[in-house]
C-alpha cells in the first residue's frame, strides 16, 4: 500500500497492510531541514518543499500543512508579526470590543492575510506527492478562531458569563471556517482537521463545550461534508475523554488523541465508530527523547491499538528543535514491525 491508500483504509474502516504513521510535524520540520520559520510561513513554495523533502526523508505516510493559530483572524484583518525564525504572533484582537463584529462580516478570509500562500502550498503538495502521500489541510475550528479574535480570556468570560455574545461571535466564526474550506477543496488535499485547542475540557467545561460550541460543530461537520469534503476530523488538545460522545456525534470521521489519554482507553471509548489519530508525546518523547525511548514509545502503542482503527503519530505538534533520529526511530520501529 502506499501511505496514502494505508491512511485512507483506516478511515474507511479496513484493515491496512501496517499501522499509518502520520505525525503533527511542520515547524519541528522546518528546523530539521535548516528553513528559518520566517521564510516557511511566507513563502508558499518553501513551506510545501519543506514538508515534501521531510517526507520522503523519513518515509512516513502523510503530510499534515498549516499556517498556525493565528491564520483566520489574520486572514480577517488582524495585524501578526511574523519573526524571522518564529511562529506568527498576532498582535491586536479585532473583537476586543464585540460590538466590531459587523466591521468583519464583509472580509473574504479565503482571500486574505496568508490564505492565499497556504492554499498554493496544500496544491503543490497534492500536486507533488498527493498520488502517494495522504494530504492533510488544517483550518481552525470555531472557538479556536473566536479566541484568537476576542482574547481567550474575554471568550472564556463571555461563554460563562455573556453566553449571548459569545454564541454570536461563534456563528460568526462557523461561517468562516464553512467559508474558507469550501474554498480550499478544490486545492486537492485529501483531508481537512479543524484545530480546536480551546474546546478541550482542560480549558472549558464538558458543559460549556455542550451548550454553545457542539451544536456548531455538528452543523459545520455536515455542511463540510455536503460540499465535498469526505474525510473530517478534530484535533482537540488534553483529556478529551469526557466529551468522546459528544466528539463522535458531530459526524467527523476521526479525531486526534493527545498524549493525556492512554491509547486503548480512547479506543474504547470511541470503539470502531471513527478513526483515531496520536498519541506519543511531542515534548518528553520527541523533543527531548532518546532513539530508545521513542522506540519503545512507539512499540507499545503499536501494541496497544493492534486492530483498532489508529493513525500513529504524535499528540500534537512535534516542536522545533526535535531530533531528525527521532523521526528516524518512530517510524523505523512501525515499518518494521519491531
Amino acid at each position: 500500500m502506499t501511505g496514502l491508500e494505508r491512511v485512507t483504509a483506516v478511515l474507511s474502516n479496513t484493515p491496512p497492510d501496517r499501522l499509518p504513521i502520520v505525525p503533527i510535524l511542520h515547524t519541528g520540520l522546518a528546523t530539521i531541514r535548516g528553513v528559518p520559520l520566517g521564510r516557511f510561513f511566507t513563502e508558499a513554495r518553501t513551506m510545501a518543499r519543506t514538508l515534501v523533502e521531510g517526507y520522503r526523508r523519513f518515509g512516513y505516510d502523510g503530510i499534515q500543512l498549516t499556517l498556525g493559530v493565528t491564520g483566520e483572524a489574520e486572514a480577517l484583518g488582524a495585524a501578526v508579526e511574523q519573526p524571522p525564525d518564529g511562529s506568527p504572533v498576532l498582535k491586536e484582537h479585532l473583537l476586543s470590543d464585540p460590538g466590531a463584529l459587523a466591521s468583519l462580516r464583509d472580509h473574504d478570509a479565503a482571500r486574505g492575510g496568508r490564505m492565499p500562500l497556504f492554499f498554493d502550498a496544500v496544491e503543490e503538495v497534492v500536486r507533488t506527492v498527493g498520488h502517494e502521500a495522504f494530504v492533510l489541510a488544517t483550518l481552525r475550528g470555531p472557538l479556536l478562531i473566536a479566541s484568537q479574535l476576542r482574547g481567550v480570556e474575554d471568550i472564556l468570560v463571555d461563554l460563562i458569563e455573556r453566553p449571548e455574545v459569545a454564541e454570536e461571535i461563534l456563528e460568526f466564526t462557523t461561517d468562516v471556517v464553512f467559508r474558507v474550506a469550501r474554498a480550499l477543496l478544490p486545492r486537492g488535499a485529501h483531508a481537512l482537521i479543524l484545530g480546536e485547542a480551546t474546546c478541550s475540557p482542560n480549558f472549558i467545561s464538558p458543559d460549556l463545550y455542550r451548550r454553545l460550541v457542539l451544536p456548531r460543530h455538528r452543523r459545520l461537520v455536515s455542511r463540510l461534508r455536503e460540499a465535498g469534503w469526505r474525510h473530517v476530523g478534530l484535533h482537540i488538545c488534553g483529556n478529551i475523554l469526557p466529551i468522546v460522545e459528544d466528539l463522535v456525534s458531530t459526524g467527523v470521521g476521526f479525531l486526534d488523541v493527545d498524549y493525556q489519554v492512554p491509547a486503548a482507553r480512547a479506543l474504547e471509548a470511541a470503539g470502531a465508530r471513527v478513526a483515531l489519530r496520536g498519541n506519543l508525546d511531542p515534548a518528553s518523547v520527541f523533543r527531548f527523547g532518546s532513539e530508545e525511548l521513542v522506540a519503545t514509545q512507539a512499540a507499545g502503542l503499536r501494541d496497544a491499538v493492534a486492530g483498532g482503527r489508529w493513525i500513529a503519530g504524535s499528540g500534537c505538534d512535534i516542536p522545533p528543535g526535535t531530533p531528525a533520529c527521532n523521526l528516524d526511530a518512530l517510524v523505523r520501529t512501525l515499518r518494521s514491525g519491531g
